[in-house]
């Protein structure tokens, strides 16, 4: 199964940013036919950096969130979530949030997350990052989109 990290999601509605724009709206595209799941947290980190950077309005959006939550699976946090977490951050280094991401995706069965700002190839247990702006991966992210 696969996930996709907050930037992908943001640079899918930013038609500023240039290559990473097409990239990543072609990826959110074929992403939800192909069975991609999102976190909650995603969703709610996207409506911060797109409100938070004036690249949305509050409406925009809340309306890109939910046609994100109606378009996707979401999957949401498990009852060991905290210590989970927590654990991987000091096994690993990451940021808190992070962490928080990775083992949401890892406890319900995830084994690959798209990200630009986690270390491509690196694997935080059963969930393997790939950054689907390396022009190395297009082949594997064309892969983990069917």
């Amino acid at each position: 199964m696969l996930s996709l990290d907050t930037n992908i999601l943001v640079y899918s509605a930013d038609n500023t940013a240039a290559a990473r724009y097409v990239a990543a709206k072609q990826i959110v595209d074929r992403a939800a036919p192909a069975g991609v799941v999102l976190t909650e947290q995603s969703l709610f980190e996207f409506f911060h950096a797109c409100t938070r950077k004036g690249k949305m309005t509050l409406r925009e959006a809340s309306t890109v969130v939910e046609r994100f939550a109606r378009d996707f699976s979401l999957i949401f946090p498990h009852k060991s979530v905290v210590e989970d977490a927590l654990a991987l951050r000091d096994r690993y280094g990451v940021s808190i949030w992070d962490a928080r991401l990775l083992v949401v995706c890892g406890a319900n069965g995830c084994n690959h997350l798209l990200s630009e700002d986690m270390q491509d190839g690196m694997q935080y247990g059963p969930v393997t990052i790939v950054n689907p702006f390396k022009a190395a991966n297009v082949a594997l992210v064309g892969q983990l989109l069917k």
